[in-house]
This record gives structure tokens, sequence and C-alpha cells, in this order.
């Protein structure tokens, strides 16, 4: 009886040891599967903003004609053959249970030469085409326009782009410490003295400055015309951002004190959506931006509009006491051109204030702030019917943006009251936008009103 129930006992145990791993490796099995299921799921919607399989441009295109044939050609094939070979292996290595000796070691197999050979050379064939194939990418992709055309400086700042658009062509840099020598315009080209373009002590300046009262500069959103190439020429106030509008072109690093080109082209009108892909702080996440392509006459009547200065509202209204309230709270770092809230600094007569109080080196131009389809870095939809998330916009409406859609009148005060509780920020060290809970509620509804007669 007692080793009756010993050989039960020592049975229940083994029967335990053997099921327990078994049930264990079903459920891991099982929630693998929902994972990849879930995964693959995920992978199948369509008309995202951010994806690179649906190009809208040429420069898009060719990232894609660079990628599919690395992916299947040479990516799905080496895995083929890894798996399969791998399997295949196995299989003819294998050994029956009743075969099975523990002494008995594996053949070692020692200087294979054929082997090492095919697989040193294998991989360098494909490394070779890759590269070549990649290298005449990149030629067509650094294809810039001729001088004179349309160009534009984006500048990554903490957390929000600006887009300076150069009016009277006289390009982006001036003769900052007045030596007689401009970087970038003076005819050196890039074998100048120092192997660089002119005066590099003039580098610094259009971080800080708009160069010419008649110089655009946006927020948020790159206009751009539909079916023309623009060259986008880069760089960074504060930290290292990177550029990406998957729908018109790859990747491009925005670096403090560099200066780098890329270009960006629609084929069609449309809201194509982009985002900062380098980690640069707190609200990296957040850092979001639009292009948006209009028709020849459209982008040329929104250029002309962005020209003009904004309107002044008649005294005693609510717009124009929000426009004071302006004066005193923003002007230490935004700017609105209007003929007189432009230059702040009289004596110096610059655009910009002269020592704006951020690490960014400035903020958002806000002139035609009701233009825009987003504010805050392009996280927040500046009209009620439109998601800055996706392509939802209507371009054909752009122009009349006030009169075809709601103001988002609730989001942009609890913006203006407290900004870091709605976006991230180290405003005491600062970085982002400040809050203003001394603002009383009719100031802040002023405000609002005026914010909105920016067209």
């Amino acid at each position: 009886m007692t080793n009756n129930t010993a050989d039960s006992t020592w049975h229940s145990s083994m029967r335990q040891t053997i099921l327990t791993p078994m049930i264990a490796s079903r459920r891991s099995l099982r929630i693998a599967v929902f994972v990849v299921f879930g995964l693959a799921l995920s992978a199948c919607s369509e008309d995202k903003p951010l994806n690179t399989f649906e190009p809208r441009g040429p420069r898009a295109q060719s990232v894609l004609d660079i990628m599919w044939p690395v992916i299947w050609g040479i990516i799905f094939v080496v895995f083929l053959i890894v798996c399969v070979g791998g399997v295949a292996l196995a299989w003819k290595n294998r050994v029956k249970p009743e075969d099975f000796d523990p002494d008995d070691l594996p053949e070692q197999v020692h200087g294979w030469f054929k082997g090492e050979i095919a697989w040193t050379v294998a991989p360098a064939i494909i490394l070779a085409f890759v590269g070549v194939y990649t290298i005449i990418g990149i030629w067509d992709l650094e294809t810039k326009n001729e001088p004179a055309e349309l160009d534009v400086m984006v500048i990554g700042r903490q957390w929000w782009w600006e887009y300076r658009y150069d009016v009277d062509g006289d390009g982006f840099f001036v003769d900052a410490d007045g030596d007689g020598e401009i970087w970038g315009v003076d005819g050196l080209g890039a074998d100048g003295p120092g192997g660089i373009d002119g005066d590099s002590d003039d580098i610094e300046w259009p971080l800080e400055y708009i160069l010419d009262p008649d110089d655009v500069s946006t927020a948020g959103e790159l206009v751009i015309p539909a079916g023309v190439q623009v060259d986008l020429y880069m760089t960074s106030a504060d930290v290292i951002h990177s550029y990406w509008i998957p729908r018109l072109n790859g990747k491009r690093d925005a670096v403090p004190g560099r200066y780098t080109t890329w270009s960006v082209e629609a084929d069609a009108p449309g809201k194509y959506t982009g985002w900062c892909t380098e980690f640069c702080g707190l609200s990296h996440a957040r850092m979001r931006m639009s292009a948006i392509a209009l028709s020849a006459d459209d982008y040329q009547a929104w250029f002309e509009n962005q020209q003009a200065p904004a309107a002044v509202p008649a005294e005693g209204t609510p717009e124009f006491a929000g426009r004071e309230t302006f004066k005193n709270l923003c002007m230490s770092c935004h700017i609105i051109k209007d003929g007189d809230l432009e230059y702040n600094d009289t004596e110096a007569g610059d655009p910009w204030p002269t020592s704006v109080p951020l690490i960014a080196k400035g903020a958002p131009d806000l002139t035609h702030f009701a233009t825009r389809t987003s504010f805050a870095g392009a996280i927040y939809a500046q009209y009620r019917d439109i998601n800055p998330d996706d392509d939802a916009l209507d371009v054909s409406t752009y122009l009349d943006l006030p009169g075809n859609y709601r103001w988002n009148e609730a989001e942009l005060r609890r913006w203006i009251k407290n900004a870091p509780d709605r976006k991230d920020a180290n405003y005491e060290n600062q970085q982002g936008m400040l809050p203003f809970p001394q603002l009383q509620e009719e100031e802040l509804d002023n405000l609002v009103a005026y914010l909105a007669t920016l067209d």
C-alpha cells in the first residue's frame, strides 16, 4: 500500500512537472498570436497622414522607389534564405529519439573555404548594390532649384517650426558685424576662405531677427504652390530637431550652427502632416508641422496677403483693448506687423526684440495668426472643423478660413491662460510659453477677439 501511494505521488509529480511547462507554453503562444494579430490589424489602416508608403510628391516617390527594391529584392530574399535554410538544416540533421546518444558529439567542421568565401562575398555584393542604388537616389533627392527660385528658411525651435520667405530676393543673411562680407550672398561660394561662403560671424543673425520688414514669417504650416519644387534652407535655434513630412520627402535634421538644404514638392493641393523625429526636449512628441499645398493662384493670393500689415482695430473696441493687452504682455517674445507693433525697439529699428527671453531666440510671428489652421506647435486646431492630425482640410477654402470655419475660442483661451498645462514646457528655464494667471476674464476675451482679426 505504501509503495502504491509512493508510486502514485511520484507519477502525479512527474505529470505536474511535464504538464506545467506545456500549459505555460500554450498560454504564451496564445498571447503571442493575439499580439501579432493585433499588430497586423493596426498596420492595415488606410489614409493615415504619417505614411511613407503613400507618397504625394516626386521626392517622396523617389524615397519609396529606393526602398521597395531593398525590401523585396534583398531583405525579403535574405529572410527566406536564412529561415528556409535554417529549417532545412535542422530537418536534415535531426536525430530520432531512439537514436539519441548524449555522448555522441556532432561532427566538427573546420576551414570550409568555399563556405567562408560565400558568406563574405555575398553580403559585400548585396551591400554594394544597395549602396550604388542609394547614392543614385540621394543625388536625385539633392537636386536643387536655380538661384532666385522659391526658397524657404526652416528654423526648428522648442517646440515649433518657423518658416521664412525671402520676399525681395536679397537672401537670408545680412552683414551682421558690418565688416563688408555677407554669409551666403557674397559670391565666394562654398570654396571661399575658410571653406565657407563669406563671413561666419553673420550666421546667428537670421535666427534672432527677420531680415527685412518685407519678408514673411509664419509658424507651424509651410504653405507652398502645388507642382513646384520648394528648396528648404534648414537650421535650429536651440537643439537638434528633425524635419519629416513623409508624404513629401524623407527626414532631414535641423542642427544648431549648421545650414542644410532639403526639398519638398506636392503633386496636388492638399494638407500634408509631419512630425519632429529627433528627441528635442519635453514637448518633442508634440512638435508637429504641416505643409499646405495650394494652386498657383491661391498661393499667390496667400503670399500677397502675408506681406500686408495686420489691420489695426478701431479705438474703443474690445479688439483694440486686446491689442493693448498684447503690447503689454506678449511683445517681449512675439511680434505683429501692423506699422507699429513690429518695431518695439525704435532705436535699433529691428523687427524682433533685441533680446527675446527664450532659449529658442524667438516666438511665432503672429501678424496673420488667424490664417493658420493650427497653433501651439500645430497641435491644436485653430478652427473647430479642422483636425490638424489628418488631411481633412479642404484647401479650396484655405484663403477664407475665418468665414468657413468656427473660431476655436475655447482652446485658444485655455492656451493663453496656462500654456504649460496644455503643452509641456520648462518656462522657468526660458523654454516654452509662459502662463498668464493674472489675466482677467475681460482681458482674455479682448485678447482672443484681437487675435481673431489677424487674417
